[in-house]
């Protein structure tokens, strides 16, 4: 029976069906969290056929919820209220598909589970012998998922056991705020001190830099203006308390090219962690999310030479960008 799979996150609910559906919606969990289940009807609505429903979620971080138990009980409550005529079961970290009433009584295990979903699917596309890993990169975070001889070889299982040994890093191209990402920058000749605001994100780095398309009707950004190059470059330029009157687009790109170096630096360094874990030595890397450029990035500072693949070239770019929720459609459908 057709399942379809929904990862609601902090910043954005994704939907996918193992057919190459997918979709990825806005949805600012922590500033909006009593309209989920509103949300969720019209989610519903737009959603292809299907007659089971599978669950995974990182959303129970958000601010809005006093504990992670209690970010996952809401989560759970909220799509089994909108989905209540249909079967419901809930992707858990162990590699379990639970029922809702068995993952309330086990939060911990539901939370944060995409990544191993994504992990587990990708396991399919390695060889039964050797190393290997996946690399996804979302808008808010990357995930490193260590592979050898075909099964997963996570160190960590929870989202600070995973902080700690280097298979989660919470940096990625839209939502990472500039001052988490560094200290100075160099600004006419000197190390100038960023200001400790939410001025700008790593999202107008990349549109400063062009490598991602400007967007007039986003306007999830630091300042809640549209997400183009000139609103960047202003947003940019107010880490180092000037605006874009101050600076010149040589100045602010400079700016965006160095903290780029900085996030690729640090991100390589987590990597190189995560594989020394188990000294692993990917012979092949899974490239997923649609931060890919970002995921090469990275690859190259760590000095991984191995084969690389795009999970976009495995299915298609729109399914690789929902990565998780597709890959759990696919585990869902294959082992109810």
């Amino acid at each position: 029976m057709p399942v379809l799979a929904l990862d609601v996150g902090g910043a954005n609910i994704k939907l996918a069906n193992a057919s190459g559906y997918a979709d990825s919606m806005e949805f600012p969990l922590w500033k909006r969290r009593d309209e989920l289940p509103e949300f969720l009807k019209e989610v519903r609505e737009h959603a292809p056929v299907f007659q089971r429903l599978a669950l995974t979620m990182t959303g129970e971080l958000a601010d809005c919820f006093g504990t992670k138990q209690e970010g996952v009980r809401f989560i759970l409550s909220s799509v089994q209220d909108v989905f209540k005529d249909g079967e419901i079961r809930v992707y858990l970290t162990t590699g379990e598909l639970a029922s809702v009433s068995s993952a309330a009584e086990r939060p911990l295990d539901a939370a944060a589970s995409n990544w191993h979903a994504l992990g587990r699917y990708a396991c399919r596309h390695f060889p039964p012998k050797g190393d290997g890993a996946v690399i996804d990169v979302g808008s808010t975070t990357t995930d490193f998922v260590p592979i050898r001889d075909g099964q997963l070889l996570n160190v960590g299982r929870t989202d600070p056991e995973r902080l700690l040994s280097g298979e989660l890093v919470y940096s990625g191209i839209e939502r990472t705020p500039i001052c988490a990402m560094a200290q100075t920058v160099k600004l006419r000749g000197a190390d100038c001190p960023l200001a400790a605001e939410l001025f700008a994100t790593s999202l107008d780095i990349f549109l400063v830099m062009g490598l991602i398309d400007e967007a007039t009707e986003n306007h999830e950004t630091a300042d809640g203006r549209p997400a183009t190059r000139e609103f960047a470059k202003s947003r940019l330029a107010r880490m180092v308390c000037a605006d874009a009157e101050e600076l010149t687009w040589t100045e602010v790109n400079e700016m965006a090219r160095e903290l780029y170096r900085k996030q690729v630096k640090f991100a390589a360094a987590r990597w190189e962690h995560a594989m020394s874990a188990n000294s692993l030595s990917p012979e092949l890397v899974v490239i997923s999310g649609h931060g890919d450029f970002l995921a090469e990035a990275i690859l190259d500072a760590a000095g991984v030479t191995s084969q690389r693949i795009y999970l976009s070239d495995l299915i298609n770019d729109r399914a690789a960008r929902c990565g998780p929720a597709f890959a759990l459609a696919v585990w869902a459908e294959e082992n109810w």
